[in-house]
């Protein structure tokens, strides 16, 4: 027979899911297990939203929709992230896929080209640095220190930096350290990043989930350069315990959108249908639940 592929042989299976399967069957077996794999909340889908899918089900919402989400949940998604964010952005500059980890692989895959370098921060969630792999792309690890709070700062992403790198992956709030980043901390990685023309991946997924009293910032709301440079990252997984219902959601530059759009029209058609209309009313009804986790948490 002869060989499969060099890329796909040297992809690691996610130790997270291994993990998360592995529990998940010892409680199965009625062993009481606490599982520190997957991050999922462990609150049920708030019923509102899963009374929205039956609905949708009901009105027959059960066929292709536009390979990158329906124009009502893209709008929703706006709308949401203009309010909790204070980004502005287009339908048009929307991506939905099915889930923020596919959302990662879409933008890398929409960037990277065999050999360039994406720099990744590390501790880091497990995923990130096979996904690069994925796409042919070469991770540039860079170890944080928890004498910083295992932030990245700029000296260290500067010296990180060569004619190959395309980009870096920002995980804020981080899985698995929990660290944020100030404004002005994401601001000055954000200015290095224009100086040197790099995409900023920005996963975003956690920020519903601060304590504290510490403010939340994305890296996209610190300016129009800024934000030309940066692909947003979300989804619904964690803020509304929608995690098996599989929607995540991109924001960046309309023609990056489009390539991604094209992408995801030859690779997975288009989202659940059923889990983007659950996934509206999540984003455009009352947040209260969400709130009301986040007090739990």
């Amino acid at each position: 027979m002869k060989p499969l592929s060099m890329i796909a042989s040297q992809v690691q299976a996610s130790s997270t899911m291994a993990i998360d399967s592995l529990a998940k069957q010892m409680k199965a077996d009625g062993v009481d297990v606490l599982s520190f794999g997957a991050g999922e909340p462990d609150f049920n889908t708030p019923d509102h939203i899963k009374a929205a899918a039956e609905q949708a089900i009901r009105n027959n919402m059960t066929r292709y929709t536009p390979a990158s989400g329906t124009p009502a949940l893209k709008k929703a998604i706006c709308q949401r992230m203009q309010e909790d964010c204070g980004i502005s952005y287009e339908p048009s500059q929307v991506v939905v896929s099915s889930g923020a980890k596919h959302c990662v692989y879409i933008a890398l895959r929409a960037l990277v080209n065999p050999g360039d370098e994406v720099i990744l921060p590390a501790p880091f969630w497990v995923s990130y640095l096979e996904l690069i792999k994925m796409v042919g792309g070469e991770p540039v690890v860079v170890t944080t220190e928890e004498a910083a709070d295992f932030k990245l700062t700029p000296e260290q992403l500067r010296a990180s930096i060569t004619p190959k790198t395309k980009a870096i992956i920002l995980n804020n709030p981080s899985n698995p350290t929990g660290m944020m980043y100030s404004r002005e901390e994401l601001k000055a990685l954000a200015d290095v990043c224009v100086e040197h023309d790099l995409y900023i991946i920005s996963d975003e997924i956690y920020y519903c989930l601060t304590y504290d009293g510490r403010q939340f910032t994305s890296v996209a709301s610190l300016g129009k350069e800024i934000k030309e440079h940066t692909i947003v990252i979300n989804g619904v997984s964690k803020a509304y315990a929608m995690t098996g219902w599989r929607i995540g959601y991109i924001l960046c530059e309309q023609p990056l959108a489009k390539v991604m759009a094209n992408f995801l029209s030859h690779s997975t058609g288009s989202p659940c249908a059923v889990s983007q209309a659950a996934s509206e009313v999540a984003l455009s009804s009352s947040q209260e639940q969400v709130e009301t986790m986040r007090q739990a948490f």
